[in-house]
């Protein structure tokens, strides 16, 4: 992963257009709404609890800009692509479904052993579960990769390790990751990478 961000983006403000290359990039908006466009003709709005998954490939131009008079916040994480020049491309993932009880919702992946929502093109895979005060949430790590923790909305326990609102961590050497709601409720977000990723030709 070359970057993850946490960025606040004021009412009626944004970023206007700007180019990437050889990127995943992944957007999960915390709270507020995203307007998006780029060069491809695509555009669209995200809301809270909505991903995006961006192929920019070969190079694309995009802006992001805070329509509303809320401010808005979301997460970006960057996977550089497993192969350079792709076709650039985009998929919204709208009000995507809670998992099962105890279940994280996959919404994005290129691991080849974990099934996402959505396709990124990258060993990697960025889910998220809803915790409730007193809840927890169990994930298996597999051999040969690590993840990392985002307490979305208020601090969380990760293996008895605690982690502050808008904190994270990350995890390695750990077969197994518990991760608890004990103090209120919060959003979790956690990113499973290979920890030798498929890296791009160009």
């Amino acid at each position: 992963m070359r970057v993850l961000a946490d960025t606040q983006i004021a009412p009626n403000t944004g970023f206007p257009m700007h180019g990437h290359r050889d990127f995943e990039i992944v957007t999960y908006v915390c709270e507020g709404t995203v307007a998006h466009e780029d060069t491809t003709g695509a555009k669209g709005v995200l809301r809270m609890g909505d991903v995006q998954a961006m192929t920019t490939g070969s190079g694309v131009m995009h802006s992001e800009a805070n329509p509303g008079n809320d401010p808005t916040r979301v997460y970006q994480m960057w996977f550089h692509a497993e192969q350079a020049g792709l076709a650039p491309d985009y998929t919204d993932l709208t009000s995507p479904p809670a998992g099962a009880p105890g279940e994280f919702t996959i919404y994005a992946s290129g691991a080849p052993d974990i099934k996402g929502l959505i396709g990124i093109r990258q060993d990697a895979a960025v889910m998220g579960a809803s915790l409730q005060r007193g809840e927890s949430i169990l994930r298996d790590l597999a051999p040969g990769r690590r993840a990392y923790v985002l307490a979305v909305d208020g601090p969380l326990a990760v293996n008895d390790a605690g982690i502050p609102q808008r904190g994270g961590a990350e995890i390695q050497d750990e077969g197994r990751i518990r991760i608890a709601a004990s103090e209120t409720p919060s959003r979790v977000l956690l990113i499973d990478v290979a920890e030798k990723f498929r890296a791009s030709a160009g």
